[in-house]
């Protein structure tokens, strides 16, 4: 968080109901107000805000925390953005350095540009009949011209430069906002788009930051876009987003196209979740960018793109997103634009409904290159699809598609080993070479170090102690406990669980510096750690303070603790006798902590 932001100032002067409520419909529950989350699809409401903290919780998706985290959810919004949107909203002034002011004075300066070149673009739209029957013959209605601002730009070298002169811009700075082209003979500045159906690339908050433009001429290069400036990055941009976004919140699912007219006609059609990455590849930031909003894609590229390759090839980066991304090929000869204009709205949306993932998309490109009624197509099918599925890090999507590639495979409904285990071994030991081959090369050779196992949260003793540990918390930081008396009962260390362990450390060392808690600190500290959505919980639910004593609450953890202690070293003596653990080992020297905590 930037300390420049006066956070607290524009926190106190803001009403969290008011903010949530347009997009809430909120109702008095108790001490708190309830509602239907906004994040996810629910029928009963278990969306709660708490005006006493100023917190939210949704106990159904597990979305929380405060103003400026709900702006920046809901509208999709860095958090810089949400904070300034704030602070303009309840008329907070941000104190800026002297260097902060030449950037912001730079950026607003190409964004001016941006927007009287847009404004430009739309009146030669309207005045050109020649321009006006080309979008009529796509099909591009009024209404949808109006809501993505298309324009034109005459076929004139300075139309553009003229008009900008005489809004008193310099051509030097019309080109760095990269409407204008330096001439490489010294003669001044041209257009840089010319007989071109513009389209204005916006931000998530509306502002023109670069254009698009089509070619009206036959023999032009179909597409150009501006440069990248100071307010445009290609690997962070995607078309229409700033009109699609609340519609990808609201169906959790984001529909990826590649160019503007796609993007446009499939908006125009009804389909506001789609956005275009402007015939270029998808990159880690568009993904990190999408992720504010859902997790959840479709790829509605041509089959045969350039783009549907590389999102191919990119597969691994929404994987490590944790997006379940699915494929929606066009028709052959087909793209969004063409099969919606032909009106086939309905098989756009059955395509898009029917998206499939992308390795059962590659398998059925696999498919059909092969003759699979002959043991040669079967084996070349399985040759192919193996590296596939070492790709998939998950292990349970891994054995769904082991259980597709199975009746390729000779062993399939014979021979004493199933055909999945031979496949299940092929492709575990591609993915151990392909470790390896990872893996540097140079520095000593770790031994390998047995991993303690997790605790079991869902069984009745682990549910038991999360609770404890949750309303120990609460007593804590809402009812005013003594931490002291906790913590040297139960040391934050000692917590079992993630979370709770997280805000306990927290507590202590909040405690330690400050001398007393104060949860706008808390949830400073806490922000983006396995704890936030705890703290948020706990500071919700304030008004409830739990009834058992803090004894018993102490006595359920350092039960379950011993016990866990128990079964560690059980399994630790069962190494050392069977010669697994060497003296020098670190397990060999937590056997003997524990021989120390248990049986001395």
């Amino acid at each position: 968080m930037d300390s420049r932001y006066p956070l607290e100032e524009i926190r106190s002067r803001c009403e969290l109901v008011e903010i949530i409520s347009p997009h809430v419909a909120l109702k008095r529950s108790g001490k708190n107000l309830k509602g239907v989350c906004p994040f996810h699809s629910e029928k009963t409401p278990s969306f709660i805000v708490n005006q006493e903290t100023q917190r939210y919780k949704c106990f159904g998706c597990g979305e929380s925390g405060d103003v400026f985290n709900f702006v920046m959810r809901v509208e999709g919004l860095t958090f810089p953005e949400a904070v300034e949107q704030l602070a303009r909203k309840v008329g907070v002034s941000i104190e800026r350095t002297p260097g902060d002011n030449r950037v912001t004075a730079e950026r607003d300066l190409l964004l001016k540009i941006n927007q009287l070149a847009t404004d430009f673009f739309r009146k030669q739209l309207t005045a050109s009949k020649f321009a006006i029957d080309y979008l009529n013959r796509r099909g591009i209605t009024p209404e949808a011209a109006d809501k993505f601002r298309v324009g034109y730009a005459k076929d004139e070298w300075r139309a553009l430069s003229d008009f900008l002169r005489s809004q008193r811009i310099r051509p030097e700075d019309a080109a760095r906002a990269g409407v204008l082209i330096e001439s490489d003979k010294g003669t001044g500045f041209y257009d840089r788009f010319r007989n071109r159906l513009m389209f204005p690339i916006c931000d998530v908050q509306d502002r023109v930051i670069a254009f698009g433009g089509r070619a009206l001429a036959e023999g032009d290069v179909k597409y150009i876009n501006s440069p990248e400036t100071k307010v445009f990055l290609k690997n962070r941009t995607l078309y229409a987003l700033n009109l699609a976004r609340k519609e990808i919140i609201e169906q959790s699912k984001v529909v990826l196209v590649e160019g503007y007219m796609d993007a446009l006609t499939a908006h125009a059609a009804g389909f506001t979740n789609v956005v275009a990455s402007m015939g270029t590849a998808l990159t880690q930031e568009h993904v990190n960018i999408l992720s504010r909003y859902t997790r959840q894609a479709v790829l509605a590229y041509d089959a045969d793109s350039a783009g549907m390759n590389a999102a191919i090839r990119g597969a691994p980066m929404f994987e490590e997103a944790e997006f379940d991304v699915r494929v929606a090929p066009m028709p052959e000869g087909e793209d969004p634009d063409s099969l919606i204009r032909r009106g086939d709205r309905a098989v756009f949306a059955e395509l898009v409904a029917g998206a499939i993932p992308i390795p059962d998309y590659r398998f059925r490109m696999i498919s059909a290159k092969h003759d699979l009624s002959t043991r040669a197509g079967q084996l070349a099918m399985l040759r192919e699809a193996i590296p596939i599925v070492a790709e998939v890090a998950q292990q349970v999507e891994r054995e769904r598609l082991i259980a597709l590639l199975a009746p390729y495979h000779p062993n399939y409904g014979s021979g004493t080993t199933p055909a999945e285990v031979h496949i299940r071994q092929e492709i575990e030991a591609r993915r151990t070479r392909v470790a390896q081959q990872q893996r540097p090369q140079s520095g000593p050779t770790r031994r390998p170090v047995a991993r303690q196992g997790r605790v079991d949260l869902l069984s009745e003793e682990g549910k038991a102690v999360r609770k404890a540990e949750r309303e120990l918390l609460g007593k804590i930081i809402c009812h005013g406990a003594s931490a002291d008396d906790v913590f040297a009962a139960v040391p934050p260390e000692s917590f079992i669980v993630e979370d709770t362990k997280t805000v306990a450390t927290v507590v202590r060392e909040e405690l330690a510096n400050r001398g007393k808690l104060n949860v706008d600190a808390l949830c400073a500290r806490l922000a983006g750690t396995p704890g936030e959505g705890l703290l948020n919980e706990l500071l919700v639910q304030t008004s409830e303070s739990s009834e058992t004593p803090i004894a018993e609450l102490l006595d359920a953890i350092k039960l379950y603790r011993n016990k866990e202690h128990e079964k560690r070293f059980r399994m630790l003596a069962g190494k050392i006798q069977r010669g697994e653990i060497k003296g020098t080992d670190k397990e060999f020297s937590e056997y003997w902590q524990l021989v120390r905590e248990l049986h001395m």
